[in-house]
């Protein structure tokens, strides 16, 4: 299905579109307008010569005459653009003039002028016909103008009205821009809302502000926000208390399993009792990444109070114990730690050191080498771990801080939750998080905090 075209550019194409189509419309019928007023006053101008011969009409027994003196004609054929030409014919003979003129394209009659254009010597001209009647028949009266004046004129309104109208169409552009602009504006202002907002905030829109058009949009926007509020707190309320309630009965749990593996039993007793100790471990690893992962999640009400803090001395909590359980897997683990001063939370940037920890000593291989590192890089202080395992596919790279997701073939008693909490704790600080591949092979994850 095709996407739906942007609102503003749909109110600017029904605008705009009509608009131009009655602007255009109303420029060509001005200009035509105009042309006709002028063609009409130029007729009347060419018409003034053929009447002042009219008046000069002379009948006698014999025929008819023009009672002209001899310059008369070459004086109204004085003109500085054009030139004018003149002839008088009665029953097919001229009476005076040089030039037989082009013939009217119907009969002219004593009713009034006819007016039409023709051509003359290869000229295009403009000509006045008019009849006036005598006792030996109507005599014509022809006067006929190039039309070098005219096309001029036809040409200076043209470009004249084409700028008006231009003027006016983009004055119409713009005045409809900034209309749909305006209008257009609570929407943005809306939807700007919405952009700057965490995935926290769930707070209802401003619905007395939005149009009257938009404002049921707005209302059931804010239903359906208050609908997730509600659904994200249960969820936080239920993953919570369902770690926190898990971790008393565990920890007993465990702590009846450790006693239980101090006491001597009997071979297949021991094993189950070693199985059992990891299973308990797990579980109880498993309900403290869940508080973690409740305690970052987007959605949580908890507040985001940093504080100044080394990197390289928070990475140190608890070295002992990772470097015993390193041991225990026959893995090289080694330290990096230099300063790296930073604002952050110091629990989870713990936590977050960790997570990454768990998941390198987890999944490397026995007789491998895992690195933790601290520093600063282009200005930010950063802290990384990198092993020499089997490496993460670069398809999964970003798969693998989904919350359960796991490489396929993988194996290990992970439950996909480590890098999802990595994710998490590095968002909450605005830190950059990366994993590649060092050159040796295996994976590094980095997260830089600026």
């Amino acid at each position: 299905m095709r996407p739906e075209a942007s609102l503003r550019r749909k109110l600017l194409a029904w605008l705009l579109v009509p608009l131009a189509v009655v602007l255009v419309g109303g420029g060509i019928a001005t200009y035509r307008t105009a042309l006709r007023l002028a063609v009409d006053a130029y007729d009347r101008s060419l018409l003034d010569p053929a009447l002042a011969i009219a008046t000069r009409l002379r009948f006698d027994a014999g025929g008819a005459a023009v009672d002209l003196p001899p310059g008369a004609l070459d004086v109204l054929r004085v003109d500085s653009t054009d030139r004018l030409y003149f002839s008088v014919m009665l029953r097919g003979v001229r009476l005076r003039g040089h030039d037989p003129l082009p013939p009217p394209p119907h009969e002219v009659t004593a009713e009034g002028p006819v007016f039409y254009d023709a051509v003359h010597h290869g000229e295009p001209v403009r000509i006045a016909a008019l009849a006036v009647p005598s006792p030996h028949g109507p005599v014509l009266i022809q006067a006929a103008e190039t039309r070098v004046k005219r096309d001029r004129l036809a040409q200076q309104l043209l470009f004249a009205n084409a700028a008006v109208e231009l003027l006016v169409v983009l004055v119409a552009l713009g005045a409809v821009w900034l209309g749909v602009r305006r209008g257009l504006a609570p929407v943005e202002r809306l939807r700007a809302d919405l952009a700057t907002r965490s995935p926290r905030d769930l707070r209802p829109l401003a619905a007395e502000q939005a149009p009257e058009e938009v404002r049921p949009f707005v209302l059931e926007m804010n239903a359906l926000l208050g609908r997730l509020a509600e659904a994200s707190e249960r969820q936080q309320e239920f993953v919570a208390d369902a770690a926190h309630q898990l971790r008393t009965p565990l920890a007993a749990l465990q702590a009846q399993v450790e006693a239980a593996r101090g006491e001597a039993l009997p071979p297949h007793l021991a094993s189950t009792v070693e199985q059992l100790h990891a299973a308990t471990r797990r579980a109880a690893h498993l309900a403290r990444q869940l508080l973690t992962l409740a305690s970052v999640d987007p959605t949580a009400e908890r507040p985001f109070a940093p504080q100044a803090a080394d990197l390289a001395e928070l990475a140190q909590r608890d070295l002992a114990d990772w470097v015993r359980r390193a041991d225990a897997r026959g893995i090289d683990l080694g330290f990096e730690l230099e300063p790296a001063p930073a604002r952050v939370e110091p629990e989870l940037v713990q936590e977050l050191a960790a997570n990454l920890l768990d998941n390198a000593v987890k999944y490397t291989p026995r007789g491998g080498i895992v690195t933790l590192r601290t520093g600063r890089h282009e200005g930010c202080a950063f802290l990384e771990v990198q092993d020499n395992g089997p490496g993460i596919p670069e398809a999964e790279r970003e798969r693998v801080f989904e919350r359960f997701h796991r490489v396929k073939g993988t194996a290990g008693p992970g439950a996909g939750l480590g890098l999802a909490i990595v994710r998490e704790i590095a968002k909450r600080h605005g830190a950059r998080l990366s994993l590649s591949q060092p050159a040796v092979g295996g994976t590094r994850v980095r997260a830089e905090f600026t």
